[in-house]
């Protein structure tokens, strides 16, 4: 409650100081003198203190409104007013300055033709639960981003059509990268089936994945655990536009080597250097395996790895920042992969029984 009292005042003394209350006092005090021929002081004073107590006093119950009000300017996402021809009537504060830096004044300049018809026949709508969760899903080629869009009537309309539109977007780009990626991976688990054949003659069963992941990844490092516990594998990387792939390297089961801490943890790990101070205190906390940083011969920026039975693959420096969206899509990945080097092993037992 004190400092409840403490807001109050401070308040107070804000308008105290304001020069706009006094020239409504002067002003206020000039004209009751006037009609009423009463030149003291009072008529002064009353409107000033007046003023102060109810200017005060509003400021005091609307502070947490006020604050409400301010939660659409500090949003990361744009919340603007528009009319019924995209152009922008009001924006504020993170909004306005997304809007300056791109230059835009009317929606169409963010988003295309059609995703601005798709909010206007939302807002259109006769049909109130339609227009109160329909949205629409747009990539902005102005900003980078994929958005979630929903729009709503507001002020006055003419006929059906709304002169003010109230429009928010929300930040998707996340979640649309991952269920892009997904649709991509069923694709690459459609096409392990169907070349199944292939990395059983060959024994490149290695060989799939990493023109997989490194479309978004710098290295990847795919093992598989021997009698002895320890983990063998390949490195692999693009270089000058075509995968190559390192000598063996061994990882013994006593290292503690991230990846060899997921596997005994059976759990996702993943760091990033942005949470270091330095390069060195990033791979003292993160002891990577010097043979498999020779051979990727660049700074790690970032890495996850994950393991399923006795198969445990780590990824260096993704493109973006690793996120759950990652993480789920990554042991997804491991999984599939698992489970196409567990049917190449029963399709070579099969042949050893068949010849």
């Amino acid at each position: 409650m004190k400092f409840e009292y403490k807001i109050y005042l401070e308040y107070a003394i804000t308008e105290a100081t304001s020069f706009q209350v006094y020239v409504s006092a002067v002003v206020i005090g000039t004209i009751i003198c006037f009609f009423t021929s009463n030149y003291s002081i009072v008529p002064f004073i009353v409107p000033l203190f007046i003023q102060i107590l109810v200017k005060s006093n509003a400021r005091f119950c609307n502070r947490h409104q006020n604050a409400l009000v301010e939660l659409p300017a500090q949003t990361e996402d744009p919340v603007f007013i528009m009319d019924i021809q995209g152009n922008i009537i009001l924006s504020t504060g993170k909004t306005l300055d997304i809007f300056n830096t791109f230059s835009i004044r009317n929606i169409k300049d963010i988003i295309d033709e059609t995703a601005f018809d798709d909010i206007i026949n939302i807002v259109s709508s006769q049909d109130p639960v339609y227009a109160s969760n329909a949205s629409v899903e747009v990539f902005s080629d102005k900003t980078l981003k994929w958005y979630e869009i929903k729009a709503k009537a507001t002020g006055m309309k003419y006929g059906d059509k709304a002169l003010k539109i109230l429009v928010w977007f929300q930040d998707i780009s996340l979640r649309k990268i991952y269920h892009l990626r997904l649709r991509d991976l069923l694709r690459y688990s459609d096409s392990l089936i169907v070349s199944l054949e292939s990395p059983v003659k060959s024994g490149t069963e290695y060989e799939h994945l990493p023109a997989f992941l490194l479309k978004e990844y710098e290295a990847v490092f795919i093992t598989r655990a021997n009698r002895e516990n320890n983990l063998e594998g390949y490195v692999f990387k693009n270089s000058s536009q075509q995968i190559i792939k390192s000598e063996a390297i061994t990882i013994n089961k006593e290292s503690l080597a991230p990846i060899n801490i997921s596997r005994k943890r059976e759990q996702i790990i993943s760091n990033d250097i942005s949470s270091y101070n330095s390069e060195k205190d990033f791979l003292q906390d993160n002891p990577l395996d010097p043979a498999v940083l020779d051979f990727i011969d660049v700074p790690i920026q970032n890495f996850i790895t994950f393991n399923e039975a006795d198969i445990s693959i780590i990824a260096f420096n993704f493109k973006s920042r690793i996120t759950a969206y990652e993480k789920q899509f990554f042991e997804i990945v491991v999984n599939i992969y698992r489970t196409m080097v567990k049917l190449v092993d029963l399709k070579k037992e099969l042949q050893k029984y068949t010849k």
